[in-house]
């Protein structure tokens, strides 16, 4: 199939696929989300340091990552369906600006409610984009690259685990979660400034919801309760990987930013690799393969006790985390590859209301046992999930493949 047929282009009147102007187009869209990303998960990293300046529970610092993780998987799919027909530079652009305030409004909120708000309206921000920027990107590149091009943009999201997560954790520590919080809102306004300068992309011709796709229904449902459980089982543990690490006897906070650094790292190569996998070898086979590997890690949590032991624990979860989100997304929007916007946003909820749910359900986990109970708790819930997928019938999609 010619690649024209997967971009619009009225994007920059040029050829389009995989050349200079596309790769400078996914760079920009990957930084964007890395931006995006930081401002979500740094509060795992920062979680002790907001705990003890707050004075308030590690639960209730991890109800500020769900209240984020809702307004998300709220706002997300609603945006979707609303500026399906604007320029996706508006739609990035209002996403950051969202962003941004809502990242300030959590430095200069003088309440733990006020902080609250704050992060339902960065979270709102971040549903704003996030969508956006995965449907820019396969709007870019033809066909034959859409895994590899939504894996790019996740890799955006990976790199803040890789660098912004541990440094903002061990930055944080010397000089408190605020400053860290501005940072990162600067860095932001600098990345809309650049998004802004990146050539128009025009949004597809879809004329609905991808749900309108009657026998396609039930699988998109089912692919997006996937989703939103594989997200559970990560972001159970996530939350709350700097206490783990700590009773893990992981070593101070330099070394808990160093085993969060290599958890990043294993995440940016299990993104790539899940990319790559699913083009080639095809992404049923890829998700359930990632599934068998999150359960295998996090169930061995508990006995990892030494550092070595830790680290390869450690790598295999960020591995094995990483690699099914390109393959579970790409599936999906190759579904109905006419909406790939309401469709990346409609996954993108299912994975933000799966945080929301697992920081909900690992503070539940904490307070009823330790933080020793999470591994096995995301361990049962990856296998559930891994039972649930490997029941979904194989299907056709677009261009004959079967997903």
């Amino acid at each position: 199939m010619s690649p024209s047929t997967h971009a619009d282009p009225r994007t920059d009147g040029q050829s389009v696929g995989i050349g200079v102007a596309a790769a400078a187009r996914l760079l920009c869209l990957a930084a964007g989300t890395f931006v995006i990303s930081t401002g979500a998960y740094v509060m795992a990293g920062l979680l002790p340091v907001i705990q003890a300046e707050l004075d308030i529970s590690v639960g209730a610092v991890g109800r500020l990552s769900f209240a984020y993780a809702v307004a998300y998987a709220l706002w997300a799919p609603v945006c979707g369906v609303l500026t399906r027909r604007w320029d996706r530079r508006w739609v990035l652009f209002v996403g950051m600006v969202l962003f941004i305030g809502g990242t300030l409004g959590t430095v200069t909120a003088g309440s733990y409610g006020g902080m609250m708000a704050a992060r339902v309206v960065a979270g709102v921000g971040a549903g704003t984009f996030t969508p956006a920027a995965s449907a820019a990107a396969v709007a870019v590149v033809p066909r034959a690259w859409q895994a590899r091009a939504v894996a790019c943009i996740i890799g955006g999201l990976a790199a803040a685990t890789v660098l912004a997560v541990p440094i903002a954790s061990v930055v944080g520590h010397w000089t408190g979660f605020r400053p860290v919080l501005s940072g990162i809102a600067a860095l932001g306004a600098v990345i809309g400034v650049a998004l802004w300068s990146i050539p128009r992309i025009q949004p597809s011709r879809a004329s609905g919801p991808p749900s309108a796709a009657a026998p396609l229904a039930g699988v998109v449902a089912t692919l997006l309760t996937v989703s939103c459980l594989v997200s559970v089982a990560d972001f159970a543990v996530y939350t709350y990987v700097s206490p783990l690490l700590s009773w893990m006897r992981a070593g101070d906070e330099t070394a808990i930013g160093g085993l969060l650094f290599l958890y990043g790292c294993a995440g940016v190569v299990g993104n790539a690799i899940g990319g790559q996998l699913a083009d080639r070898w095809g992404t049923r086979r890829t998700v359930m393969l990632s599934l068998a590997l999150i359960v295998a890690s996090t169930v061995a949590m508990p006995w990892a006790r030494s550092l070595l032991v830790i680290c390869v624990v450690i790598t295999l979860w960020g591995i094995s985390g990483w690699m099914v989100v390109p393959a579970l997304q790409s599936q999906l929007m190759r579904l109905r590859p006419e909406a790939p916007g309401v469709l990346a946003a409609m996954n993108a909820s299912a994975i933000y209301a799966g945080l929301a749910l697992g920081s909900l359900l690992g503070g539940f986990v904490i307070s009823a046992g330790s933080v020793s109970w999470l591994g096995p708790f995301s361990a049962a819930v990856a296998g559930m999930t891994l039972i649930v997928y490997a029941v979904l019938p194989r299907i056709p999609v677009a261009g004959g493949r079967r997903g």
